[in-house]
């Protein structure tokens, strides 16, 4: 009933928004709907591979620049998420990102074969299977997300939308020398001290013709968990790197920019908490050890850009990426997962793995300057990326109940080549010179070969008695070993695994310009994403036994994402008032989620259907005062129910993923409201300025069971900023979650032990809970030179 009733409300709304603007036409004299904008910051965005701004194109768009990015102190992808309408992040320690955008999320058991979302650093793809990581604000020139699938020129991992990243550049035309540091000291609420420094610099070689740019930074961040074996602020975190950048232009039509980013990143534990715990206690006395996590990146481009031709622009984009990761971490969800199999021993677990990722890729890019109704962009693409990855499950205590003893529980090699050729095309036709259709395809083939050179695992198939009941392994009932390759090969399936993708992504669309400030337009777009080799101890833990069931969780089928959308996109009062409303209807077919059995797998779930409204407005009050308001409501729901945890011989009956759940960790409601505002003090040499924002987001489940312990609580955010600026310096005090709303944003539970409770729901143990960070105040200086 609730759910009929938001879908209702939802169209209602749509209906009204829509149409408001036409209404408010014949009001709002014609001159003041053409008007330039006053004080309000146009962004420029090159979502269409061509220069635009962002009132118009018809898509579902948000742009920030260099400015906003540095005025709403924007570090990475947690900051960018309360900034954008319809962007949704979880994270469990820094740089491990789960983001969601409309509804769409990655499953995140690292698993899967990529992301669905695409991410861009200056036009190279950074991508990768499980948690997307953060790439530094430090220097950056503007940041695009493009929301919904976008197939069409950002390649079939564009299944959910695109993060795009674009650094500075020296400025040719500039000075010869110049530069910008800066610097943030911080307090933790109930944790320690962070700080950062960084610096850019431009040196221009050849006036107009050669310049190079340097960067750099360093963060520290002491952490806020307390481990009462360990000592306090145990989740710190530490990263460094630069970047360099030669741009040269040999003539008004050539140009080359060559670029080099380098980060180091290295992490203690992750930002959990005990179990069943206060959130706002902060302590993880769980783990005896404090764990790590290194995360290095190299990436390295080159772009070619030639617009000799009065007709064609064509870029060439050459990008190595390579991605370095080492962990050795305590782990919550197999410690206190196992424990019930395991009741006469100690199950302290501990995860150590490494993984390798390689990636060349090389782009052509053909986009028309053509005088007629007619233009097109279109392209070529390909990528080769190699991985490697070893991961191993260790518990000391759990030698004395296994045969033969071992304290290894899982141990696993394994590596993965990806190859992809794909070629585009997307068309512009001015119907009019106000109404425009707009047609594209991608094909894609992509073929991911993963090979397992070792996978070894207890054998966790729970064992029942009569009445449902678990029997625990012991000392006199020991669990023994099973090798996956011995399974593979004796069923004959062999230990290489291929997955072939071979598909035509299509993008239609339409856009209406109603007035010159009034855009209306209307898409339709279908994204696809390979499958892939999961986890053997988990696809075990789920299999009751049978070899069929094990060998159909072991491995994930491509999921599918088929998105309709339209929207209005107005300008008011000569741009001071900028309305935008996008609705969209998603399907999601054989979506990859995450199971916990314990151990982590993707397998593929049944369909969600999505139906949302996002809103966001800006409204230029007056030359100091501007004001924003963004709106996003989602109902996503699986259309059907599936057993996707539960081993045969459980208590919860044909399924445990039942029909109507909410996928994991998708609010129905996100509201942001802020402001930003600067006027000259003194003689207008020092302008003061401030900025601020608040956030609500809705209760959520963790899990796609939706069970009761897994329901998350409400977060509210303030964040504010305040300071003095002229030309060379700028001086800011401000603040983040001012509030100290401390909640979980994560939750782990026991799939194994679910059950029925007395009211009818579905619910499990908790065994793992992640949270967000405190209050944290600080000041920050600036400095041009």
């Amino acid at each position: 009933m609730i759910r009929n009733s938001l879908r209702t409300g939802l169209l209602g709304t749509a209906a009204m928004a829509m149409c408001a603007p036409a209404l408010a036409l014949q009001d709002a004299p014609e001159e003041e709907a053409v008007a330039t904008s006053q004080g309000r910051e146009v962004i420029t965005v090159t979502a269409r591979f061509r220069e635009e701004s962002v009132q118009n194109i018809g898509a579902s768009i948000a742009g920030l620049s260099e400015a906003q990015i540095r005025e709403q102190g924007i570090y990475d992808i947690e900051d960018l998420a309360r900034t954008v309408a319809g962007l949704e992040n979880v994270r469990s320690r820094p740089n491990a990102n789960n983001i969601a955008i409309r509804g769409v999320r990655t499953a995140g058991s690292g698993y899967e074969t990529s992301s669905v979302f695409s991410v861009f650093l200056d036009d190279v793809s950074v991508t990768g299977a499980g948690s997307i990581r953060d790439f530094s604000s430090v220097d950056l020139n503007r940041i695009e997300v493009i929301r919904g699938p976008q197939p069409t020129l950002f390649g079939e991992g564009a299944v959910g939308g695109v993060i795009r990243y674009f650094t500075n550049d020296p400025d040719l035309d500039g000075p010869t020398f110049e530069g910008v540091a800066s610097g943030r000291y911080e307090t933790i609420t109930d944790g320690g001290f962070a700080h950062s420094v960084d610096n850019a610099l431009s040196a221009i070689l050849v006036p107009g013709r050669l310049g190079i740019r340097v960067s750099g930074f360093h963060r520290q961040d002491d952490g806020f968990i307390d481990n009462p074996s360990e000592g306090s602020d145990v989740n710190d975190f530490q990263s460094y790197g630069g970047r360099a950048v030669l741009l040269a232009r040999f003539s008004d039509d050539l140009e080359l920019r060559l670029s080099a980013f380098v980060t180091r990143d290295e992490a203690g534990e992750a930002t959990q908490v005990d179990p069943g715990s206060d959130p706002r206690d902060l302590t993880y006395s769980a783990s005896p050890l404090s764990g790590t996590y290194i995360d290095d990146f190299d990436l390295y481009s080159a772009r070619v850009s030639y617009s000799g031709l009065d007709w064609l622009d064509i870029t060439s984009i050459t990008g190595y990426y390579n991605r370095r990761t080492s962990s050795a971490l305590f782990s919550a969800g197999n410690s206190f997962g196992l424990a019930p199999f395991f009741p006469t021993v100690d199950t302290t677990t501990y995860n150590t793995g490494s993984g390798n990722t390689r990636q060349w890729s090389q782009e052509f890019r053909f986009v028309s300057n053509l005088d007629g109704p007619l233009n097109f962009t279109s392209g070529l693409y390909y990528r080769d990326r190699e991985s490697s990855s070893g991961q191993f499950l260790t518990c000391v205590g759990c030698a004395a109940v296994t045969t033969p003893q071992s304290e290894s529980l899982a141990s696993r090699l394994s590596t993965t080549h990806t190859e992809q050729y794909s070629a585009f095309v997307e068309l512009t036709y001015e119907l009019t010179d106000r109404l425009r259709l707009i047609g594209g395809v991608r094909y894609v083939n992509d073929t991911v070969t993963s090979v397992l050179q070792l996978d070894n695992t207890v054998n966790l198939v729970p064992q029942f008695d009569g009445s449902g009941n678990l029997i625990p392994w012991t000392e006199t009932n020991p669990i023994g070993f099973v090798s996956t390759l011995d399974v593979l090969r004796g069923a004959g399936v062999g230990t290489e695994f291929r997955f072939d993708l071979e598909e035509f992504l299509p993008r239609v669309g339409i856009e209406f310009d109603l007035s010159d400030s009034i855009l209306l337009y209307a898409n339709y777009a279908r994204g696809v994403r390979n499958g892939g080799i999961g986890n053997a101890l988990a696809a075990l833990g789920a299999s009751g036994g049978n070899q069929d069931v094990f060998l159909a969780n072991l491995s994930f089928d491509a999921d599918e994402v088929i998105s309709i959308d339209g929207g209005v996109k107005a300008s008011w009062f000569g741009g001071s008032l900028v309305t935008n409303l996008g609705v969209f209807h998603t399907t999601y077919n054989d979506t990859q989620i995450q199971v916990n059995t314990p151990a982590n797998n993707t397998v593929n779930g049944p369909q969600q259907t999505i139906l949302g409204l996002e809103f966001e407005t800006t409204f230029q009050v007056n030359s100091d005062l501007s004001t924003f308001f963004n709106a996003s409501v989602i109902d996503a729901e699986f259309q059907e129910g599936m057993l996707i945890t539960s081993a045969p011989g459980g208590v919860v009956g044909p399924f445990d993923l039942r029909k109507g759940n909410s996928p994991s960790n998708i609010p129905g409601l996100t509201l942001t409201a802020g402001y930003s505002y600067s006027r000259p003090v003194g003689g207008g040499e020092w302008s003061f300025n401030s900025s601020g924002s608040f956030q609500f987001i809705d209760e959520r489940y963790s899990n796609v069971q939706n069970y009761r312990s897994a329901r998350l609580n409400t977060l509210e955010y303030l964040n504010l900023r305040a300071g003095f600026s002229n030309d060379v310096w700028s001086i800011d005090l401000y603040g983040a979650n001012l509030l100290n709303d401390v909640e979980a944003v994560n939750i782990g539970s026991n799939a194994l032990q679910q059950f029925i409770t007395p009211e009818g729901e579905l619910d499990a143990p908790i065994i793992a809970t992640s949270v967000n960070r405190p209050r944290s105040v600080g000041i920050s200086v600036r400095l041009r030179y």
